[in-house]
């Protein structure tokens, strides 16, 4: 039995030693390969200057980066964009010509009928209403699915490729109808111009025939005699100012060849001057220099005027045409007025119910052909602004985090394309203290420094504040929601960062950066370098920080040199 308990215990012993030899074994080999990882790390130093400038206060909290999601759908509904047939919108406008240019009326009048006008409607208003195709709901189908899970996409880019069938050339037909759409309203815009001029001023010519035929021809006499008198007012401006060319061109001349005199007196005496006498050739240097410059300059006017005589030259024969072709329709426009005066007998009687109808006629046309234009542009724009060739687009720009739909899958009207990160919804929020809330406000402003870019500052703004909570210390407490601003396309989900609430209090300090800061036992220390060289600790008293840097109380001055340290 003892012989048996002293086997046991001597059993129990050996168990013990090998297991204490054995973690020792594993202990030794950690702690080497610990040694061997920290002889590989890299440690660097950046050098970092004491500034002495002004410092915002804040308030610093820790959080992590939230990024909305927001779903994209395909809300186009593709039954709706079956197109118009616009083969009818448009028809000869020349019964809307009513009358001639200048009111010259045909010896018929003006058709009171309107042309035809209820017609042309109802083929518009039929062409408008003639969709292709059965009603039925469209659906496209996958071919090939473009993005991932952790991509980054923005507006406009493919998110899948589908069947080229599933469209059966819709975006084409879409496309020409806006461009046969618009093609006919511009034309009937351009006929309709013509036509209420032509109407209004018909109509107004033939109103006035009562009481103002014999001014209205006593006007236009005028106004052909002014033409006259302004053709011979230009003739002889450009026959002044062709001679004011000439006179200032010939007194260029004479400078030009003056200056062509002295140039070349300068040159010589510079070309005859010994190369002994400095001061001389310096002199005669700097006269042939200024003499070249006053040559050159007078050379150009001298061009310029040479081609503004031949301008003016031009202008003259040009006036003179004018002025000859003014005398001739002088001669043609009191035959024509005459005509005219006679012509505006026919329409007073009719003048003003048919300007009415013409009118009307018009507006109405106009306004069907606006229609059917508007009509085929919201179709084209919202089947471009989803679909490219043969690709479905994004809507929004993000990081995608779930792809919903898979190759054969069917994309119809309320389907879930992806589900991407919003970021223009990229928040952090963190835990304030009561004591801390007095300059903190729904549009405050706050600095962030991430973690993984240590010298950059992004910009923030608090827009949410949450109702106050009391923890188990009793302490009142808020969440405050920060969102971030500007180009946050580095950040990603969870990413790690201090976001400092900038307050009004501002002063004069020194500061330092916060990285070149090291906390060890509630102490605050920096690296800097002794005179030797070496790398050694120093300890310093900090004050607030903005988030980036912080205030050197005690220990440092103005122009010291801080390290901050890395680890590769």
């Amino acid at each position: 039995m003892d012989s048996e308990k002293k086997k046991t215990g001597k059993t129990k012993w050996w168990i013990l030693s090998g297991t204490a030899v054995g973690l020792f074994l594993l202990v030794t080999v950690i702690a080497i390969f610990i040694h061997k990882n920290e002889k590989e790390k890299t440690v660097t130093y950046k050098e970092t200057k004491v500034e002495y400038g002004t410092l915002t206060a804040g308030v610093t909290k820790s959080g992590s980066v939230d990024i909305g999601t927001v779903e994209q759908t395909f809300d186009l509904d593709m039954s709706a964009l079956q197109r118009a047939d616009t083969e009818s919108t448009k028809e000869d406008t020349g019964d809307r010509n009513f009358g001639n240019v200048g009111g010259m009326m045909p010896s018929g009048g003006m058709s009171a009928s309107g042309g035809g006008t209820p017609d042309l409607f109802s083929q518009m208003l039929d062409g408008s209403r003639n969709m292709t195709g059965t009603g039925d709901d469209f659906s496209l189908t996958v071919a090939e699915v473009s993005v991932s899970v952790g991509q980054q996409v923005e507006k406009g880019d493919i998110l899948y490729v589908i069947e080229e069938e599933s469209v059966s050339g819709l975006e084409q037909e879409l496309q020409t109808n806006v461009e046969k759409a618009k093609a006919d309203l511009d034309a009937l815009y351009a006929d309709q111009t013509l036509s209420k001029q032509t109407a209004k001023y018909t109509y107004e010519s033939s109103v006035a025939y009562g009481n103002y035929a014999g001014t209205e021809y006593d006007a236009a006499i005028r106004e052909l005699q002014d033409a006259v008198e302004n053709c011979s007012i230009a003739l002889e401006r450009a026959e002044t100012s062709l001679a004011e060319y000439q006179a200032r061109l010939e007194d260029i001349m004479d400078s030009y060849e003056d200056a062509l005199q002295i140039l070349e007196n300068c040159t010589y005496s510079l070309n005859h001057t010994s190369a002994s006498d400095a001061a001389g050739y310096v002199y005669y240097y700097e006269l042939t220099e200024s003499a070249q410059a006053t040559a050159d300059s007078l050379e150009k006017q001298k061009e310029q005027l040479e081609n503004s005589v031949e301008q003016a030259q031009e202008n003259v024969e040009q006036a003179s045409e004018n002025y000859s072709a003014a005398l001739r329709e002088l001669e043609t426009g009191q035959l024509n007025a005459k005509q005219t005066y006679d012509l505006r007998k026919l329409a007073y009687d009719t003048a003003q119910e048919t300007y009415d109808v013409t009118l009307a006629n018009l507006e109405e046309d106009a306004a069907v052909q606006e229609e059917i234009y508007e009509e085929t542009k919201e179709k084209w724009e919202a089947y471009s602004s989803y679909i490219s060739g043969s690709g479905v687009l994004a809507q929004y720009n993000g990081i995608v985090t779930g792809v919903e739909l898979e190759e054969g899958d069917s994309i119809s009207t309320g389907s879930v394309l992806v589900t991407l990160y919003d970021m223009e919804d990229v928040a952090m929020s963190v835990t304030v203290d009561e004591k801390d809330m007095e300059d903190i406000s729904l549009g405050s402003e706050a600095n962030i420094s991430f973690t993984a870019y240590p010298e950059e500052i992004f910009r923030a703004q608090v827009t949410e504040i949450s109702d106050a909570s009391t923890d188990s210390d009793g302490n009142v407490l808020y969440d405050v929601t920060v969102t971030l601003e500007g180009d946050v396309s580095k950040l990603f989900q969870g990413m790690t960062g201090d976001i400092t609430f900038v307050t009004k209090q501002s002063e004069e300090t020194l500061y330092i950066y916060r990285r070149a800061v090291i906390t060890e036992n509630e102490k605050s220390y920096v690296k800097v370098r002794d005179e030797e060289g070496n790398t050694v600790k120093k300890e310093i008293s900090t004050g607030f920080s903005d988030g980036i840097y912080i205030q050197v109380v005690e220990g440092l001055s103005e122009g010291d040199i801080v390290l901050i340290e890395s680890r590769v």
